[in-house]
Formats: C-alpha cells, sequence, structure tokens
C-alpha cells in the first residue's frame, strides 16, 4: 500500500499542471474535502469545499485569476494514507497583475486510490494582497 499514494498524488499534480478539470477531479472521492486558507470574498477559490461541484468552483476561480510562472516540487513523504508535498511557485495573479513568490505544503489523505481530504498550507495573506493588487512584503517580488 505504500507508495499507491504517492503515485495517486502525482498523478493528481501532472493533471493539475495541464489544468484539465475532469482529470483533475477524477482523482477525488466523490465526498472528498477541499480546504485552501483565505478568505473566499476576497479570494474566491479559498475556503472549504466537499464534493466534486465545490472542488470545480474552487478550481475555476483559481484558473480564472492565477497564472502559474513557475512550481518547484519537494521530496513527497507519506504516512499511512496521507502524503506532504512542499513546493515553492510563482504566480501572476489577475487582475492585479502582482507576481507572488512563495513555498507551499499540500496535505493529501489517500483512500484506495482517491483523494479522499485535500489542504494547502500557504501564505493566504500574501495571496490575497497579490490578488487584490495590494502592497506586499516578505518574500513576494512586485511587477
Amino acid at each position: 500500500m505504500a507508495g499507491q499514494a504517492i503515485a495517486t498524488v502525482e498523478a493528481y499534480l501532472d493533471v493539475l499542471g495541464a489544468r484539465d478539470m475532469e482529470h483533475i477531479l477524477s482523482h477525488f472521492s466523490a465526498d472528498a474535502a477541499w480546504t485552501i486558507p483565505g478568505d473566499p470574498a476576497l479570494t474566491p477559490w479559498a475556503g472549504s469545499r466537499t464534493g466534486p461541484e465545490g472542488i470545480r468552483q474552487s478550481l475555476a476561480s483559481f484558473f480564472a485569476a492565477v497564472e502559474p510562472l513557475a512550481f518547484e516540487l519537494g521530496p513527497l513523504v507519506e504516512a499511512d494514507g496521507r502524503v506532504l508535498a512542499p513546493g515553492r511557485y510563482s504566480s501572476r495573479f489577475h487582475p492585479s497583475g502582482k507576481v507572488l513568490n512563495s513555498e507551499v505544503i499540500m496535505r493529501f489523505t489517500v483512500t484506495d486510490g482517491l483523494i479522499t481530504d485535500y489542504r494547502v498550507f500557504e501564505d493566504s495573506l500574501g495571496i490575497t494582497r497579490a490578488h487584490l493588487g495590494e502592497q506586499t512584503t516578505g518574500m513576494e517580488r512586485h511587477r
């Protein structure tokens, strides 16, 4: 069983990069929990959602507002069906045009080859500021 969860996460990340919605959703269970930190009133893809339609709404908002510039995935770590995926990314946010460079950790719970829980740990304040075009600090870069 060890390794199956990592294979599921790697397959999900591959289709996420291609922004192929139907293939993305095929990696989630029907009642999967999806949690991205932040205020959905400020960053529409943030918040907690459940199931394919909730995930679809979050991703559609994300795809409309975020242009990925670079993503570097670190080594995946698996224990008891949970996978931690650390990474670094650079994204341009629309309509502000601001660029954010940041680190992220994604946590997946995988059961029977499907993702049942997805949580992101990242700089939600930096993301909100970049999305809204506000002054930023820290690891962020302005353009």
